[in-house]
């Protein structure tokens, strides 16, 4: 949920002087193993936390002895997550899960590597997304070989990511208990959600033949083959100003999650630190990006429904497709460029309370609807005055939806459409969103104010779209002129914000300000989410990443650095 910047900036000043968060400095991975041995893994006590170094495979493994396919059948297993509040239902639980791998080649790859729903089983908090891992043998394993996975635990209300790390051993026909640990997140630090999560999970495994044993290769080779070229931030970043940005210490000491440049076709990367050592697999790790949703899922939608179309969406009426707004005065009027350019002339509840009361405990879609009915209006009408508020996103995915009915009938999902014909084609087709929590068979729809849970390949990869004005291939995906309203390329200004905290202008669900950089006046753009998570554009052609959950609205410093090697105004 969202708080007040002002508010927000208080906290960071006083975390900032009343915090000294220390470096990790246990023990790492040396030959012979100490730590997530054959009989602690056989044993099922619970491990203490370890650096990350053991969870990967060191310099001098050897190819695993055996091969793996099947299915691991892991029981709901209890975890050892110490918290300063109480615990939200389930948050101290792993959920039971059946899931198929295969080995191919050293890696070990899921079969299922979209988001898990465990909604049905209501004893977790939580659903689960496992990416590829690797396997492996150390002396001292015996007749076993090893593996490990990296594994994202996220809600199924606001869309925070638990970045955690699994490992096992494993023969042609049984598997140890499985240590997980969780040592970085992007999750809420106000409500206390930063913390170490651990356990060791029972787990079963059942030797079979997949049958789409071929498919699931091909696609985890398409996969890897379609990834961006990827560099360490060092090549780019050569006095290491960057570097040193990205590893500051505001709470704890591991802030950012990932830190990262995108220049001349290529992403420079910040090895992502946790607070237990570097984390193994930084290719398949996923960030909870809060209201960078707004831009990344928000905006495209649009932009693309717009291009498919062609049918000047942008100026149609939200209460044409959301009839449950039509009797509300606030929204007479209102265009869906309204909604997403927040200048509604409705009040929509973007303290704390009242968005948690509104949108996020709201399930269903037609619950959500129904609560923001419910919010006032505000004296400007629409088009006036920009007033931030995560509800008008929903509305604007609910009558987004609506539409798309319209034009391919019932039972056609407009993310669906997004899916296949704009996120599969730049290579980003499992970049994930939250969804409304439907009672039945229906298909949810996208929150899209918040819940966008993007690796770092998928997130440039959305960005690079946009910064090539919505071409992808010499095919436009995204309509050309609203991509151009938003880097400030048209005659439109967009809407000003009042000198908002977060930025001085917002176009089409993008920030803007203009940063001094070297004396030279840089128009910096970008996309913004609690946290504080950026993308940050800039008109050089380079692409900021930060992911953060500590709260540092100030970018300033991050901007001039890159500046400073690539600069906008040569």
């Amino acid at each position: 949920m969202q708080l007040s910047y002002p508010f927000m900036l208080l906290l960071f000043l006083f975390w900032g002087c009343n915090s000294k968060p220390k470096a990790w400095d246990g023990p790492t991975l040396t030959q012979a193993r100490t730590q997530i041995t054959v009989t602690e893994l056989t044993g099922g006590k619970n491990l203490s936390l370890v650096d990350l170094s053991f969870f990967t495979k060191p310099p001098w493994a050897s190819a695993a002895k055996h091969s793996l396919q099947g299915t691991i059948s892991i029981q709901e297993s209890e975890l050892d997550y110490p918290k300063e509040k109480e615990y939200y239902p389930g948050e101290d639980i792993f959920p039971a899960l059946q899931l198929d791998f295969l080995t191919h080649r050293g890696a070990i790859i899921p079969r299922n590597r979209n988001r898990i729903s465990t909604k049905d089983q209501r004893s977790s908090y939580w659903d689960v997304i496992v990416g590829t891992g690797e396997t492996w043998q150390e002396a001292g394993d015996g007749e076993w070989s090893r593996a490990s996975l990296p594994l994202t635990l996220t809600d199924r209300w606001i869309g925070t990511a638990r970045n955690c790390v699994a490992s096992f051993v494993f023969k042609p026909d049984s598997i140890s208990n499985i240590c997980l640990q969780c040592s970085q997140e992007t999750a809420d630090i106000d409500d206390k959600g930063l913390a170490n999560i651990n356990g060791m999970l029972s787990a079963d495994l059942q030797d079979k033949q997949l049958e789409d044993t071929a498919q699931i290769i091909q696609a985890y080779q398409q996969a890897e083959a379609a990834r961006l070229p990827l560099r360490p931030l060092s090549e780019f970043d050569r006095k290491g100003k960057i570097a040193s940005y990205f590893d500051r210490m505001i709470v704890t000491n591991a802030p950012t999650s990932l830190g990262a440049i995108f220049w001349n076709d290529t992403l420079f990367l910040h090895p992502p630190k946790t607070r237990h050592g570097d984390y193994p697999y930084p290719d398949e790790m996923r960030h909870g990006l809060y209201s960078v949703t707004k831009s990344m899922a928000g905006a495209l939608s649009l932009l693309f429904l717009e291009e498919r179309y062609e049918d000047d969406l942008f100026d149609l009426p939200i209460t044409d497709y959301v009839p449950a707004l039509a009797d509300h005065p606030g929204w007479k009027g209102v265009t869906f460029s309204h909604t997403l350019n927040m200048v509604t002339g409705v009040d929509g509840g973007e303290d704390p309370e009242r968005l948690l009361n509104t949108l996020i405990v709201a399930e269903t879609a037609e619950e959500a609807i129904s609560n923001i009915a419910q919010l006032p209006d505000v004296p400007a009408l629409p088009g006036q005055q920009f007033n931030y508020a995560s509800t008008n996103l929903f509305v604007l995915s609910y009558a987004l939806q609506q539409y798309v009915i319209t034009k391919e009938g019932e039972g056609v999902n407009y993310w669906d459409l997004v899916r296949e014909e704009v996120l599969t084609p730049i290579g980003a087709g499992q970049f994930m969103v939250l969804p409304t929590i439907e009672r039945d068979s229906t298909e949810g729809i996208p929150i899209l104010a918040y819940g966008a849970l993007p690796t770092i390949d998928e997130a440039a990869k959305i960005a690079l779209l946009f910064a090539n004005e919505g071409s992808f291939l010499g095919k436009q995906l995204l309509a050309r002129e609203q991509v151009r309203d938003i880097f400030g390329k048209t005659n439109w200004g967009g809407h000003s914000t009042g000198n908002d905290f977060r930025g001085s202008g917002y176009q089409h669900g993008f920030w803007s300000k203009v940063i001094n950089a070297n004396g030279c006046p840089v128009k910096a753009t970008y996309m913004l989410g609690f946290g504080e998570n950026y993308v940050i554009f800039l008109p050089s052609g380079a692409i900021i990443f930060r992911f953060l959950d500590e709260h540092d609205l100030d970018v300033s410093a991050l901007i001039v650095a890159v500046e400073g090697i690539v600069s906008s105004c040569d």
